[in-house]
């Protein structure tokens, strides 16, 4: 195995493992339409490797820690989601045998709310091998991105008991009062316990393996600029239940998604006291491809993913920050899906810092990252930590 220096020629290098797969975006968080959630990460992977000078052939590996605090789910509007508010028939004739047409009262409950809070403290392990050899002037990349998911969730939906609609004509016989306010009494309960039940399957704590992302990326490096094309294909290896709020995988489904990545060095120059010395650009463009999740036969639309991000090394350190676009393009499907509605779209922003230790193969890149302009989507902050090792 080949060890690349951490530094070649003024830049920041960092193992194969974060330059490549950072090149395709790796898919470490939370998380489609479906649940609010995209497999497709809303923190970005540009840090300090977007700098990278040198592409060396081998195995290679790493570790990226994270914690990450969802403070709210986001409709439509991009406001709090809420409970919907409902109007319910009420069977009088064909449960009470009434004289009065079913439907002909309604119980009307109103909008309730939810409160949401949960935090997720995340390990993913990435393992690969670039190819000697090369092809079309470039390097094959293989890896495999394990994640180790530990997920706490806050949830609590109340919603105000509903009343009759129209109010009972006072003419009607006692009786038939009678029935019609136990069966919006009995409605009512039905509604609270629905309410109560699903509280119950979302306050949990949960952890276990998430779904892996295996990759494939043609990687080629001339001069200031770097190219990298490739594919992700995510596979449902993680932990999931369907009548469970959190789980560490996000459902009995693929998601596949090609895509491209570009970093470009201003200035190699970086002894020079131009303002463009030592800083590199880059910019990501994806296409994710969701299957239907077999256990609730819904698939979530398709959705592109852009990132750009912007470095300078100076010394042992390097700084930056990225910008990211997450929005789906198509319409969820099947069952239970709304035409037209519940797009996924998130935003993040944030800026990042890495050092490498002096004297060693190793180094550190600390990434905040903050979620906006988010609609039918968890709304996160970040802290991301990558502990870096070149063999």
């Amino acid at each position: 195995m080949i060890k690349p220096s951490f530094f070649l020629k003024s830049s920041l290098v960092v193992p194969k493992a974060a330059a490549c797969m950072a090149l395709l975006a790796t898919g470490s968080l939370v998380h489609a339409s479906e649940g609010f959630k995209s497999r497709q990460s809303p923190i970005g992977a540009f840090g300090g490797e977007i700098a990278s000078a040198a592409d060396n052939p081998g195995f290679f590996g790493t570790a990226i820690a994270t914690y990450v605090h969802i403070y709210k789910v986001a409709d439509e509007n991009g406001n709090d989601v809420s409970v919907a508010a409902r109007s319910v028939p009420l069977p009088t004739n064909s449960r009470a045998g009434l004289p009065i047409a079913d439907g002909t009262y309604k119980l009307i409950v109103p909008a309730g709310t939810i409160k949401f809070d949960q935090s997720q403290s995340q390990v993913n392990l990435i393992g690969g091998y670039m190819t000697e050899a090369t092809y079309a002037d470039g390097r094959l990349a293989f890896a495999v991105n394990l994640p180790l998911i530990s997920i706490s969730r806050t949830f609590s939906a109340s919603q105000p008991a509903g009343t009759i609609a129209p109010a009972p004509a006072a003419a009607l016989p006692a009786a038939a009062l009678g029935a019609i306010t136990t069966i919006a009494n009995t409605t009512n309960f039905a509604v609270q316990s629905a309410l109560l039940a699903r509280n119950t399957s979302e306050n949990q704590s949960v952890s276990g393996l998430g779904d892996a992302e295996l990759s494939a990326v043609w990687v080629r490096h001339r001069d200031r600029m770097k190219v990298a094309a490739g594919v992700s294909l995510f596979v449902p290896t993680g932990a999931y239940d369907k009548a469970r709020g959190p789980n560490p995988g996000f459902g009995n489904f693929y998601t596949l998604r090609p895509g491209v990545a570009v970093t470009y060095s201003l200035n190699p120059n970086h002894k020079d006291s131009n303002w463009d010395s030592g800083v590199t650009v880059a910019g990501r463009l994806s296409y994710g491809i969701n299957s239907s999740n077999l256990e609730t036969d819904y698939k979530s639309g398709d959705f592109v993913y852009s990132e750009a991000a912007i470095t300078k090394v100076s010394g042992s350190w390097a700084f930056g920050a990225n910008v990211l676009s997450i929005q789906q393009v198509t319409d969820d499907s099947g069952a239970g899906a709304v035409s037209g509605g519940n797009r996924y779209r998130n935003y993040g922003f944030g800026p990042f810092l890495s050092y490498k230790l002096p004297g060693k193969d190793a180094g550190f890149n600390l990434h905040f990252s903050r979620n906006f302009g988010s609609q039918n989507a968890l709304v996160s902050e970040s802290v991301q930590f990558r502990f870096i090792k070149a063999w």
